[in-house]
Parts: structure tokens; sequence; C-alpha cells
């Protein structure tokens, strides 16, 4: 066996030892020790064996009638009681660091407008010791270097050596200001996309992926007019007629029923891409970003669209 395995099966022995010696003592008996720590009475002396071993000393007197402290034994239990105190409250403060701190978390502004900040109000209404240093960017910020605990990204594929969590299914629609649509020819097939401006993400600038009723994914290629990486932008210029864009369905869904924007090219559609929660590692992951993790995966959905 590995050294620091032996290293730590014995420190965690000892210590159950320690509370098996104080129940003893508080008890009285063996007997009574086993059934008040649901052990039985060969293991509750085994681990007196244990303990008495680790310090070479003998901690009670028995016989066949009763046990007894030893001088010895009766120093050993007022630092046994302290140690097992210590050892309570230390437990007691890493639960409570657990669910208490700093969460930093990042995404892009519109999800934070569309939901994000209702789901995360949500949160904090049930964990309020949990305080967020939250980034608005759609940038891929590096988690590892900005020390960052959780990504919400809209995006098929992640970095090499980080985990993503999809949790909900971003749709897209094809839409432009009826401003716009009079001063340029009817579109009706994507291939007419070189003849109109077209705004666009900055990481779908050169062509837009399209599946037809038939649902086969093709490529076109667009003429951007004006492309940004935050969506916003984006939606700013589509709202004031200055060329098609391809945009969040719950972003435009109001716009849409109310005739400020019109859906294009209706027998095409966008690929849908999945919103996913990104972190850098499953192993030692504090509780509290588990539990926005959980809370995340369970809520936001609802929150992003309230309809469903």
């Amino acid at each position: 066996m590995h050294i620091l395995q032996q290293f730590q099966i014995t420190i965690m022995d000892t210590l159950k030892a320690i509370q098996v010696f104080v129940t003893i003592a508080q008890q009285g008996s063996l007997t009574k020790a086993a059934d008040q720590l649901n052990y039985s009475k060969a293991m509750v002396s085994r681990y007196l064996d244990h303990l008495e071993h680790v310090y070479s000393v003998r901690l009670f007197q028995r016989n066949t009638r009763k046990i007894s402290l030893t001088p010895y034994g009766e120093k050993a239990l007022h630092y046994c009681e302290n140690i097992l105190q210590q050892h309570n409250l230390l437990h007691d403060l890493a639960a409570h660091e657990q669910q208490s701190g700093v969460i930093r978390l990042t995404c892009g502004l519109f999800l934070y407008q569309l939901g994000l900040n209702r789901c995360l109000r949500a949160f904090k209404t049930e964990y309020p010791e949990i305080q967020f240093d939250l980034s608005l960017t759609e940038n891929a910020l590096d988690l590892i270097d900005g020390n960052i605990d959780l990504a919400l990204r809209i995006t098929q594929k992640v970095a090499d050596g980080l985990i993503a969590r999809p949790i909900f299914d971003i749709a897209s629609t094809f839409c432009a200001h009826p401003d716009y649509l009079a001063q340029y020819p009817t579109l009706s097939h994507p291939s007419q996309l070189m003849q109109h401006q077209c705004i666009t993400h900055q990481s779908h600038s050169q062509y837009w992926t399209m599946t037809d009723n038939e649902q086969q994914p093709q490529n076109y290629p667009i003429n951007s007019s004006f492309k940004s990486n935050d969506v916003n932008a984006l939606y700013d210029m589509c709202l004031h007629a200055q060329g098609i864009a391809m945009l969040p369905t719950l972003m435009v869904k109001d716009d849409l029923a109310a005739g400020r924007l019109i859906r294009i090219l209706p027998d095409f559609s966008a690929v849908d891409l999945p919103l996913s929660l990104v972190y850098a590692s499953r192993e030692h992951l504090p509780q509290m970003t588990q539990l926005l993790i959980a809370f995340l995966i369970e809520h936001l959905g609802n929150d992003l669209n309230p309809s469903i």
C-alpha cells in the first residue's frame, strides 16, 4: 500500500479510536459504547486496542465486572474530548464554507438579460451567503487563467480539458426589419444572401449553416456588412433596418409577433446550438459550484423561456 494511503488510514483509524475511547468513558461499558456507536463490541475493542497501541499506554483497567480509567486514561480523556470538539468545529466550518464564498461566472449579456438574472436572484434567495463575480462577455475566456468557476456558452464544442454540460438548446431565427426588406429584392433562397446586407456574429461571419425541410445541413456564404461579438449589438442593428440577422428566437419572438421584425426563409432553419455549463474539472468541485450547476440545470430553461 502507498505510504500516503497508510498515513491517511492511520489518522482516520486513530480519530475513530479516540471517539470510541471517549464514548466508552462516557458510557462506562464497551457494550453500551458499541450500542451508542452502532458498532459491534469486537470493533469497539479493536479500536480501543489500536489507541492504546498507538500511544503505548493502558487507558482502562478491565476485569470481568467493570472498567475504569487509569490515571493516564483520565488525563487522556480530557485531551481526546478537546480533539473531538475541535474536529467537530472544523467539520462545521468546512460545511459552512462550502455554502459561502464567491462563484466566478461568465456569460453573454443577452443570456443574463433574457433569464439568467432571474435565475441567479432565485439562487441567492436560497443561498444568501454565496456571492457572485460575474463577467459579461461572449468571448471564450480562459477559465483556468481567469480563475473562473463556471461559464455559460452557446457552442457545439469546448476546448480540450473542459467539461460541458448541455442544459438547453438555443434556436435561432433569420429575420429582418420590414423597412429593410422593402429596399432589397425578395429573398426566396439562401443562395441569394450574398446580395443582401447581413448582420453577423464574429464566430459566424462567413457563412450561415441552414437545414431545409429534408433536414440537410448546408453552408451558405453571406455578405457580412456588420459583425460583432455581442448579440445585443446585432439585435439593435437588425431592429433599425440595417440588414438580415440570425438571432436567438428567445430574443426576437415578441418582435416577430408584433411585426417589428419579419422572419425570412421560412423553409430553412438554423441549426440549434446547445447552451452548456462549462467548467474545468469534476475533481474537488466546490459544493457551492455543484449547487449552482444543479440549480441552473433545473431552472434556467424555464427562466429563459417562461412559456415552456
